[in-house]
């Protein structure tokens, strides 16, 4: 941590006192078994910081990795990979070396991806190829493909126009506003001050979630969103 880092003096020790000695015990129904000492990993939730800090310091060197046309992003413990080429060969034999750079960089740091959550996607702008499904391994197993994948919340489709997202804040609202609904319909929810307290707090957040792409968004689809704002 000192040579990578420049983490020094009473900053050291603090961090492996939050490190070392770490238990934890699962109790089932009133059984409650010997504590299981923990050698690697920290807690989630914790209220300190120190967490996500350490992990991103695991992490640190991974984007080092990727090169040429292809690029890395990384939010905490999500992250995403991709590579742009007009040769579509070229972009799974490429993803295909990436990926095993990183299965080994994490094998390295003692980490390990969830091929469950791992998912491999294609977007272009060329009709023809709108059905096709890459076909990329991660050592020998085989990502599955999804069409329209979630990124922190944000629904991809394959031009980049931002409509399957805006159809799922749509859908999102839909089912929200039928509690908008309900409660005006009773007597102990029809003043106004209720009604605009759930719609602020229940509606209006996922109307706005991620709303800078609605610049980019077509104008026909941002009118089928404009019905619940």
């Amino acid at each position: 941590m000192f040579n990578v880092f420049g983490i020094k003096e009473k900053a050291l020790p603090w961090i492996s006192d939050f490190l070392k000695s770490r238990v934890i015990r699962v109790k089932y129904n009133k059984t409650l078994p010997e504590d299981f000492k923990l050698s690697q990993g920290v807690t989630q939730g914790s209220l300190s910081i120190l967490s996500p800090t350490l992990l991103f310091m695991l992490l640190a060197g991974l984007e080092k990795l990727i090169t040429e046309n292809s690029s890395i992003d990384l939010f905490v413990d999500d992250i995403v990979l991709w590579y742009s080429s007009h040769d579509i060969p070229s972009i799974e034999a490429n993803l295909f070396q990436y990926l095993n750079r990183v299965n080994d960089f994490a094998t390295n740091q003692k980490l390990s991806f969830n091929l469950t959550k791992s998912v491999t996607s294609f977007f272009t702008t060329n009709r023809d190829l709108y059905k096709y499904q890459p076909t990329v391994f991660r050592k020998d197993q085989k990502l599955l493909y999804v069409k329209h994948p979630k990124y922190l919340g944000f629904t991809l489709d394959q031009e980049i126009l931002c409509n399957w997202h805006i159809e799922d804040l749509i859908n999102k609202s839909r089912k929200r506003l039928n509690i908008l609904k309900y409660i005006f319909e009773h007597d102990w929810g029809a003043d106004a001050s209720t009604l605009k307290i759930t719609y602020t707090t229940l509606i209006r957040p996922v109307l706005e979630f991620d709303s800078a792409i609605f610049f980019i968004s077509q104008i026909l689809t941002l009118k089928n969103l404009k019905e619940y704002s």
